[in-house]
């Protein structure tokens, strides 16, 4: 029996990580447990409460040390001398992130008072507060409030909330249970409360009770910035605490380990100093090694590539793909691509539609320090998670999410990206929802993917509905419509297709056919058209039109009249003409329209 009550206490601890039990009996808040924060606005009353001391109109808070976060219970006593409002209410933070709860964290908090006067649960994200269980308005519209309240959360999210007021034999539920599961873990409890000017002594604390599990951190931490500071610093951000005792860096083209570094007080972030400096031209690969959270867990992704950032000219950066007609719940989104060498700051690059008199007023921006590499791509949307799980984006696909917003008309609108003035236009695409593929009937939730990022993008052959294989989006990654419109010369064909027989089922393989020419010289115009077994023309695909000296129309299997064309052999009558010369040429090239 000695033997289990002494295994049994050293096993206590892994059992019940966390409580707190607190009555302020001890006449103070600086032991059993220790609390910090706005020290000078509390103090303890002959009654062995906690109770409120501020002088003048203020936020003020006390936390104390907690990881309770599974099957736990938090219990309070909290008296306001004094009725709530906007202003003067009480806030129990069951858990957060970090001790001081007057800016931002993350966490959950019940709070007693508001214009409703109610006692509700909350989920705070940063500065972002959302009631996830609303209790009964108008329940504390008394004069003084005095409550007691039980919180429980089971391992698989499940809050429920209750109170007890003086006019209650026992607990009694306070709105509906809740899953939330957006918060994970916990490292403080916390008490604050807000006063105006006259209730600086009304708000009292008691009777506080904590016990529950701590979360076992089983998730990797996420390196999730990387910075470039001229000449010869970066700055690494990760997602929570790191143990930088067995961290080592290294830069490639010649920059090596670090000669110095430096970490923030919140183990978040590290500065490193280098001996030589960044070149403008040059990606340099940053590898980040035998990088661990607190709890061990490794980082899995340990290279990220970084370099000295340029200024953005005409043609660097191109509007790629657009989703304009979003489905119901998936907001829209766009997606623009680095067509250049270079290393660009976004971040004041401006983003929206023309307005009905073709006019275009700066107003929404890219997120502060973003950054993309040569060939990145980048989608832009007011909620990156929800793009991300509706069109099942790869971790790889760069997706981020916009406070500024520009709602996109449903059938046509101009998008255009700009600088900061509006007086350089770095791309512009007037999209039509014409466009799409006939074979999609349902246009709603399906993106325009450009074919080529260097094909022109006011041309509707160079623009494809999204593949059904990718959920018809492939936001912040390559195209499921992309194709290499590079050709290797050769003059035993001046004209021929790729593929010789194509697919526009939509599935992204092989949906277009390219129709590659190659001329002897400049002054060439061509006629092109689809003719189909009975020699009837189908589509025109070029009139008269001024060639390049090696190029390519496309065709997607629809005739003049946006209809598919069925499965069959197709003839297409290809004429080069040079006026200057008289040389023409005529070549009539079968392509075979499958069904899979």
């Amino acid at each position: 029996m000695k033997k289990s009550l002494i295994i049994l206490i050293i096993l206590l601890p892994f059992f019940a990580f966390s409580q707190i039990n607190e009555t302020f009996s001890d006449g103070n808040f600086t032991e059993n447990p220790v609390w910090t924060g706005t020290v000078q606005n509390f103090r303890v009353n002959s009654e062995n409460q906690l109770q409120s001391q501020a002088a003048a109109t203020s936020k003020s808070y006390l936390s104390t040390q907690s990881e309770a976060f599974e099957d736990a219970t938090w219990e309070f006593w909290v008296k306001i001398a004094y009725t709530t409002s906007s202003s003067n209410y009480a806030s129990v933070y069951l858990i957060s992130d970090r001790a001081d709860v007057t800016t931002e964290c993350y966490g959950y908090y019940v709070q007693i008072g508001n214009t409703n006067d109610e006692i509700s649960l909350y989920r705070q994200e940063g500065t972002t507060k959302t009631k996830i269980i609303d209790g009964t308005d108008k329940l504390i519209d008394a004069n003084p409030v005095e409550v007691r309240v039980k919180v429980t959360r089971d391992k698989s999210g499940k809050f429920t909330l209750y109170r007890k007021l003086s006019s209650d034999n026992d607990y009694v539920t306070e709105g509906e249970e809740v899953v939330d599961n957006k918060i994970q873990g916990s490292k403080y409890f916390s008490l604050l409360y807000s006063n105006s000017s006259t209730t600086g002594n009304a708000y009292f604390f008691d009777d506080i009770s904590v016990a529950g599990e701590k979360l076992i951190d089983v998730t990797p931490p996420v390196w999730t910035s990387l910075s470039l500071i001229q000449p010869d610093k970066l700055i690494l951000t990760f997602s929570e605490p790191i143990d930088f005792t067995s961290t080592e860096f290294q830069v490639d083209n010649g920059i090596g380990s670090p000669s110095k570094q430096i970490v923030s007080a919140d183990k978040t972030t590290v500065e490193l100093t280098f001996t030589n400096n960044f070149e403008k031209g040059k990606i340099y690969v940053v590898e980040a090694l035998n990088v661990k959270d607190i709890s061990g867990n490794a980082l899995e992704n340990p290279q990220k590539q970084i370099g000295l950032v340029e200024p953005i000219e005409v043609g660097d950066l191109i509007i790629n793909e657009i989703l304009f007609e979003p489905a119901e719940d998936v907001p829209e989104y766009f997606e623009i691509f680095n067509n250049s060498g270079k290393v660009l700051d976004v971040s004041k690059v401006f983003f929206g539609t023309r307005k009905t008199d073709g006019s275009f007023i700066p107003a929404n921006n890219f997120p502060p320090k973003t950054l993309l590499l040569p060939l990145q791509y980048l989608a832009l949307t007011p909620d990156a998670n929800a793009i991300r799980n509706r069109y099942q984006a790869p971790d790889t696909a760069r997706i981020l999410s916009s406070s500024k917003w520009s709602a996109l008309n449903n059938s046509s609108a101009a998008l255009l990206i700009t600088n900061s003035t509006g007086d350089t236009i770095y791309d512009e695409v007037k999209y039509d929802v014409k466009w799409h593929h006939p074979m999609v009937r349902i246009t709603t939730g399906v993106s325009l993917e450009r074919i080529n990022p260097s094909l022109p993008a006011q041309n509707a052959g160079n623009w494809h509905s999204a593949a059904s294989e990718v959920q018809y989006g492939t936001p912040g990654y390559k195209n499921s419509q992309y194709r290499d419109i590079s050709s290797t010369k050769t003059t035993e064909k001046w004209v021929r297709t790729d593929p010789e027989s194509f697919t526009p089922d939509n599935d992204g393989m092989d949906d277009v056919c390219f129709i590659r020419y190659i001329t002897e010289g400049n002054g060439f115009t061509a006629n092109a058209m689809i003719l189909n077994s009975v020699g009837v023309k189908v589509r025109q695909v070029a009139a008269n039109q001024l060639l390049s000296t090696d190029g390519f129309f496309t065709w997607d299997g629809r005739t003049d009249n946006g209809k598919s064309v069925n499965p069959g052999i197709y003839i297409i009558y290809f004429e080069l003409i040079n006026a200057n010369s008289g040389v023409k040429k005529t070549e009539k090239i079968p392509v075979v329209v499958s069904a899979r």
